[in-house]
């Protein structure tokens, strides 16, 4: 499933979700007003990480594909495993143990500068081309249903 397919899949079942909370024809006379105050995404399907990716194939010449890999595989895991156990940590601080997992698994020398160039990437990150499009379908399908 690419990044796309999960964006429509996220409207249409958001869609759904509010479809089915809105009362039938039948209990006209007890109805309730919907109103939606937020829709959260989760960040890889809204921004392009490619550059940082790109940055570590720069910083390490034939190795930034399998830090890439190995430090989002890490992120992923990180967070779940600190949810499950209760043990909350935020995004910067996920993203950065699992970039000195990674790094070190992979035995490359991480300095301080390396780490915090490519930590400092996240914080220049661009949308996909399709997020604004889509975001303001789904703000246009907003405003007809509460209209």
């Amino acid at each position: 499933m690419n990044r796309r397919e999960v964006v429509a899949l996220a409207a249409t079942g958001i869609t759904a979700g509010v479809l089915a909370l809105l009362p039938s024809a039948n209990a006209a006379d007890h109805a309730v007003k919907l109103q939606i105050r937020a829709l959260a995404f989760d960040g890889f399907p809204v921004f392009d990480p490619r550059p940082i990716f790109a940055l570590a194939e720069d910083l390490f010449p034939g190795r930034g594909a399998n830090l890439s890999s190995e430090w989002r595989t890490r992120q992923f895991e990180y967070t779940w495993l600190r949810v499950a156990s209760q043990h909350y940590a935020d995004f910067w601080q996920v993203t950065q143990d699992a970039l000195v997992f990674a790094a070190n698994s992979l035995k490359l020398e991480l300095t301080t500068r390396t780490r915090e160039k490519l930590m400092d990437a996240y914080l220049k990150l661009q949308t996909w081309p399709d997020v604004i499009p889509a975001l303001t379908s789904l703000k246009s399908q907003d405003t007809a249903w509460h209209s």
